[in-house]
């Protein structure tokens, strides 16, 4: 059943294509912004969900911005799946088929990136809007029953080890199989389950295994610091060399430098499947046996990841 849209409703979709459909009629309610003064939503109003929204702003307060209460007790696992399942099927419609690499953003960041260009791009209306999150929400339908198939790559619970995301993204590739190339994955398919590159493999991983709001400070520490731990071993394994920081170099260059040396020696036109999946668990049994691998202490019923 559909989820009724209301600005004042405090209940928020549990799968994608309910929460596109809301951002459409969130459009066709409070209208559209393109974006180009800068920012996700329009000026003026006191809270997000009352402002005339971009691309983003609709998505965000589709996902629950500005409309959480603490009235309710909220299925978290259940909304940033339908989240990250919207995100994907929305950035990849509007980039034509697959999202084109950018490796100075993780997949996440440069989705949004996506959805506030389109925007922006061009001259568009209200109703062209509101079209596209219709209709992502008719690809999400189909995306969904796809991405839950029996034998993909679970997604465990925290803590999380640089170890088991770069093992997550060997499993990635050898469920999916690997494609070279200047997009994410396959056009053909949805961004979770058609063949991928290997960057794009570990950007899956960071994403499925990255906390939500409600997990602990030390799951937020322990992701950041596997995220770092993973990337610097497979890019350096990579790139047969180590990437380290210029003077004066910024954090955010040389992460860009890591994840430009994944994508390309994963896009070598001569690299097979077989390579991609070495090296990511060649990297993951050096971390693993790395005596700085630690993880968080566990709380009482939680599982481990991985």
């Amino acid at each position: 059943m559909t989820l009724r849209y209301s600005t004042e409703s405090t209940l928020l979709p549990t799968n994608a294509p309910d929460l596109l459909d809301w951002a459409a009629a969130h459009i066709e309610n409070r209208g559209f912004y393109d974006g180009r003064e800068g920012g996700l939503f329009a000026k003026g109003g006191t809270t997000t969900r009352f402002l005339v929204p971009s691309m983003v702003g609709a998505f965000n307060v589709a996902a629950g911005d500005g409309r959480r209460s603490t009235a309710r007790t909220y299925d978290y696992p259940a909304l940033y799946s339908a989240e990250r399942l919207a995100l994907d099927v929305l950035s990849d419609f509007l980039a034509g088929g697959a999202m084109p690499h950018d490796p100075r953003f993780e997949d996440e960041n440069h989705r949004r990136f996506i959805l506030q260009d389109w925007g922006r791009r061009e001259v568009r209306t209200r109703d062209e809007a509101a079209a596209a999150f219709r209709h992502a929400a008719r690809l999400a339908e189909r995306a969904q029953s796809t991405a839950t198939r029996p034998g993909r790559p679970p997604r465990p619970p925290h803590p999380v080890t640089a170890s088991g995301l770069l093992e997550w993204a060997a499993a990635q590739l050898t469920d999916v199989t690997m494609r070279p190339g200047g997009l994410t994955h396959d056009p053909d398919g949805f961004a979770d389950t058609a063949p991928c590159t290997l960057l794009h493999a570990v950007d899956r991983a960071l994403r499925i295994a990255q906390p939500i709001p409600a997990d602990s400070h030390l799951h937020f520490r322990a992701f950041h610091q596997a995220r770092d731990r993973a990337l610097q071993e497979l890019s350096d394994r990579l790139a047969g060399e180590d990437i380290t920081a210029g003077p004066d170099e910024p954090a955010y260059e040389v992460a860009r430098r890591r994840r430009e040396a994944i994508l390309t020696w994963g896009n070598h036109p001569d690299r097979t499947e077989g390579e991609a999946v070495e090296a990511l668990r060649a990297a993951a049994l050096a971390v693993a046996e790395a005596a700085d691998e630690t993880e968080p202490e566990q709380q009482p019923g939680e599982g481990v990841l991985f």
